[in-house]
């Protein structure tokens, strides 16, 4: 039996496991288990540029269960890769938590940058679509620090870019009382659509058909889009009906923060950057007039599988 590998994802709010083995050609990645945690690593980091203690305490125990994990499904130690992104590459106090957990757990951790980062969803994306895949498009990977878009065609990367635009940091910037609120739309439309220059006119050249999201809020957009169905399981990549969003948007907008916990299919941790991840989706669609909208439940962690396993 192949030798399983297991990838960890130590994103801003989010950690996540993947523990997989190789399969066949027609399912290459065989996935053994997955698990995700709101560890919110980047709570308190956001604004001070320091991971608060409470947040490096939430992250041992993760990674604790994490390791637990994969070494009962057979997993070696050596073939536990743990990858650091926005937070970890921001945070000024990173090698001190890097070190902590190398000695409490034996864990190496590998801090990338941004376009590092934009390569691995690329990578782990392409490998969920059907193929061969036709139209130009343009990946979005939401994180809880940055935000990772990649412009390609067939299986040519045509421009590729990480801002610092994720749900917790858009929190951290807009928010009233330290929860979303419509009236800070305005500022906020404002931001992004500065921010996002380079993409806009990176797209302007090579203009896409269609947008895939990568994982983390867009599943989330299918979670609720598939509410009444809570059996079925998210396929690899499928397609996201945009009026569809625009309804679930305006919904998430117009309720509090313990209402959105409420609405059927939401993950509570979920509720409250998805309005913040909502208000970038929307910008990006009606700026680049896009009409097509993916999700896939592949991102950063598969595509860092199929590298180590090439």
């Amino acid at each position: 039996m192949p030798q399983p590998t297991a990838i960890i994802d130590l994103g801003t709010n989010t950690f996540q496991l993947l523990v997989a083995i190789q399969g066949n050609i027609s399912q290459p990645l065989q996935i053994i288990r997955q698990l995700q945690r709101p560890v919110q690593l980047g709570s308190g980091a956001m604004e001070t540029g320091l991971l608060q203690h409470d947040a490096m305490d939430r992250a041992l125990i993760a990674l604790t269960e994490f390791k637990a994990v994969a070494l009962a499904e057979g997993c070696h130690l050596d073939r536990i890769h743990a990858i650091g992104t926005s937070i970890l590459r921001r945070a000024s106090n990173t090698p001190t938590f890097i070190e902590e957990v190398d000695q409490r757990l034996g864990i190496k951790i590998q801090v990338i940058s941004g376009i590092e980062e934009a390569d691995l969803i690329y990578h782990g994306i392409f490998h969920s679509l059907p193929q061969p895949w036709g139209p130009t498009s343009l990946v979005m990977d939401i994180g809880g620090g940055s935000v990772e878009f990649i412009l390609f065609k067939a299986s040519y990367i045509l421009y590729k870019v990480s801002l610092e635009l994720g749900g917790l940091r858009l929190l951290s910037l807009f928010q009233q009382d330290g929860h979303f609120h419509q009236s800070q739309l305005i500022d906020m439309q404002i931001y992004l659509e500065d921010h996002m220059r380079p993409l806009f006119a990176a797209c302007a050249q090579h203009k896409p058909e269609v947008l895939i999201g990568a994982a983390g809020a867009f599943e989330t957009i299918w979670d609720l889009a598939h509410a009444e169905e809570p059996d079925l399981v998210i396929p690899p990549a499928s397609e996201l009906v945009i009026t569809q969003f625009y309804q679930q948007k305006k919904r998430v907008e117009e309720s509090d923060f313990e209402g959105r916990q409420k609405i059927k299919g939401m993950k509570a941790f979920r509720a409250g950057i998805l309005p913040y991840a909502n208000v970038l989706i929307a910008t990006v669609l009606e700026k680049l007039s896009i009409e097509t909208m993916w999700v896939s439940s592949y991102s950063l962690k598969e595509g860092y599988w199929f590298l180590q396993n090439k």
